[in-house]
Protein backbone atom coordinates (compact mmCIF):
# COMPACT_ATOMS: atom_id res chain seq x y z
CA UNK A 1 0.00 0.00 0.00
CA UNK A 2 1.15 3.53 -0.61
CA UNK A 3 1.38 5.69 2.49
CA UNK A 4 2.50 9.28 2.75
CA UNK A 5 5.84 10.12 4.26
CA UNK A 6 4.10 11.66 7.26
CA UNK A 7 2.01 8.52 7.86
CA UNK A 8 5.09 6.31 7.72
CA UNK A 9 7.04 8.63 10.03
CA UNK A 10 4.24 8.66 12.60
CA UNK A 11 3.90 4.87 12.32
CA UNK A 12 7.61 4.25 12.90
CA UNK A 13 7.68 6.71 15.81
CA UNK A 14 4.65 5.01 17.39
CA UNK A 15 6.30 1.58 17.15
CA UNK A 16 9.59 2.97 18.50
CA UNK A 17 7.73 4.37 21.51
CA UNK A 18 6.04 1.00 22.07
CA UNK A 19 9.38 -0.83 21.82
CA UNK A 20 10.93 1.57 24.32
CA UNK A 21 8.07 1.07 26.76
CA UNK A 22 8.24 -2.72 26.35
CA UNK A 23 12.00 -2.91 26.97
CA UNK A 24 11.98 -0.58 29.94
CA UNK A 25 12.67 -2.27 33.28
CA UNK A 26 9.47 -2.66 35.34
CA UNK A 27 11.02 -1.13 38.46
CA UNK A 28 11.63 2.19 36.71
CA UNK A 29 9.44 4.94 38.00
CA UNK A 30 7.87 7.61 35.91
CA UNK A 31 6.01 7.82 32.69
CA UNK A 32 7.25 5.85 29.66
CA UNK A 33 6.29 8.71 27.34
CA UNK A 34 8.37 11.19 29.33
CA UNK A 35 11.23 8.71 29.43
CA UNK A 36 11.13 8.31 25.65
CA UNK A 37 11.00 12.07 25.14
CA UNK A 38 14.03 12.41 27.42
CA UNK A 39 16.15 9.94 25.46
CA UNK A 40 19.22 11.10 23.58
CA UNK A 41 18.77 11.54 19.84
CA UNK A 42 21.02 8.57 19.06
CA UNK A 43 19.01 6.21 21.25
CA UNK A 44 15.76 7.39 19.68
CA UNK A 45 17.29 6.94 16.25
CA UNK A 46 18.30 3.35 17.06
CA UNK A 47 14.78 2.55 18.22
CA UNK A 48 13.32 4.10 15.07
CA UNK A 49 15.72 2.15 12.84
CA UNK A 50 14.73 -1.09 14.55
CA UNK A 51 11.03 -0.26 14.25
CA UNK A 52 11.44 0.74 10.61
CA UNK A 53 13.24 -2.48 9.67
CA UNK A 54 10.30 -4.49 10.96
CA UNK A 55 7.32 -2.33 10.05
CA UNK A 56 8.11 -0.55 6.78
CA UNK A 57 8.41 -3.66 4.57
CA UNK A 58 5.12 -4.98 5.96
CA UNK A 59 3.35 -1.66 5.45
CA UNK A 60 4.41 -1.52 1.81
CA UNK A 61 3.28 -5.11 1.27
CA UNK A 62 -0.28 -4.42 2.48
CA UNK A 63 -3.10 -4.31 -0.08
CA UNK A 64 -4.20 -0.90 -1.35
CA UNK A 65 -6.99 0.70 0.71
CA UNK A 66 -8.07 4.12 -0.56
CA UNK A 67 -9.61 5.40 2.67
CA UNK A 68 -10.13 9.13 3.08
CA UNK A 69 -11.24 10.58 6.39
CA UNK A 70 -10.42 7.38 8.32
CA UNK A 71 -7.51 5.15 9.16
CA UNK A 72 -7.05 2.13 6.89
CA UNK A 73 -8.23 -1.15 8.39
CA UNK A 74 -6.81 -4.55 7.58
CA UNK A 75 -7.88 -8.06 8.48
CA UNK A 76 -5.69 -10.46 10.38
CA UNK A 77 -5.21 -12.53 7.20
CA UNK A 78 -4.07 -9.47 5.23
CA UNK A 79 -1.59 -8.46 7.92
CA UNK A 80 -0.23 -12.01 8.17
CA UNK A 81 0.14 -12.34 4.39
CA UNK A 82 1.93 -8.99 4.18
CA UNK A 83 4.24 -9.91 7.08
CA UNK A 84 5.05 -13.24 5.49
CA UNK A 85 5.79 -11.67 2.10
CA UNK A 86 7.92 -8.91 3.62
CA UNK A 87 9.74 -11.28 5.98
CA UNK A 88 10.56 -13.68 3.18
CA UNK A 89 11.79 -10.86 0.91
CA UNK A 90 14.00 -9.32 3.60
CA UNK A 91 15.49 -12.64 4.70
CA UNK A 92 16.06 -13.85 1.15
CA UNK A 93 17.73 -10.54 0.27
CA UNK A 94 20.19 -10.90 3.14
CA UNK A 95 20.91 -14.59 2.68
CA UNK A 96 19.26 -16.81 0.06
CA UNK A 97 17.37 -19.71 1.62
CA UNK A 98 17.35 -18.18 5.11
CA UNK A 99 13.54 -17.97 5.38
CA UNK A 100 13.02 -21.65 4.56
CA UNK A 101 15.94 -22.68 6.77
CA UNK A 102 14.43 -20.92 9.79
CA UNK A 103 12.67 -23.27 12.23
CA UNK A 104 8.87 -23.13 12.01
CA UNK A 105 8.43 -21.96 15.63
CA UNK A 106 10.84 -19.07 15.16
CA UNK A 107 9.19 -18.13 11.86
CA UNK A 108 5.79 -18.08 13.58
CA UNK A 109 7.16 -15.81 16.34
CA UNK A 110 8.72 -13.46 13.78
CA UNK A 111 5.43 -13.28 11.88
CA UNK A 112 3.37 -12.71 15.04
CA UNK A 113 5.70 -9.93 16.16
CA UNK A 114 5.67 -8.26 12.74
CA UNK A 115 1.86 -8.45 12.61
CA UNK A 116 1.46 -6.97 16.09
CA UNK A 117 3.93 -4.14 15.46
CA UNK A 118 2.28 -3.38 12.11
CA UNK A 119 -1.09 -3.22 13.83
CA UNK A 120 0.39 -0.74 16.33
CA UNK A 121 1.82 1.28 13.44
CA UNK A 122 -1.48 1.44 11.54
CA UNK A 123 -3.39 2.34 14.71
CA UNK A 124 -0.92 5.15 15.39
CA UNK A 125 -1.26 6.70 11.94
CA UNK A 126 -3.17 9.95 11.52
CA UNK A 127 -6.50 10.07 9.73
CA UNK A 128 -5.94 10.00 5.97
CA UNK A 129 -6.54 13.21 4.05
CA UNK A 130 -7.72 13.48 0.45
CA UNK A 131 -4.59 14.11 -1.64
CA UNK A 132 -6.67 15.62 -4.46
CA UNK A 133 -8.23 18.25 -2.19
CA UNK A 134 -4.98 20.06 -1.46
CA UNK A 135 -5.62 22.90 0.94
CA UNK A 136 -3.07 25.72 0.94
CA UNK A 137 -3.02 27.85 4.09
CA UNK A 138 -3.72 31.58 3.68
CA UNK A 139 -0.32 32.61 5.02
CA UNK A 140 1.46 30.96 2.07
Amino acid sequence: MRFTEHEMTVAVDTVARRLHAATRPPWRRGDAVAAYDGLERMKKWRLKVTAGEVVLPVLTALPERPTVGAKPEFTEAELTAAAQTAGRDVMEHRKPGAWDAMPAKRRDRVLATAVELTRVAVDGMPVRQDPDALIVPDHL
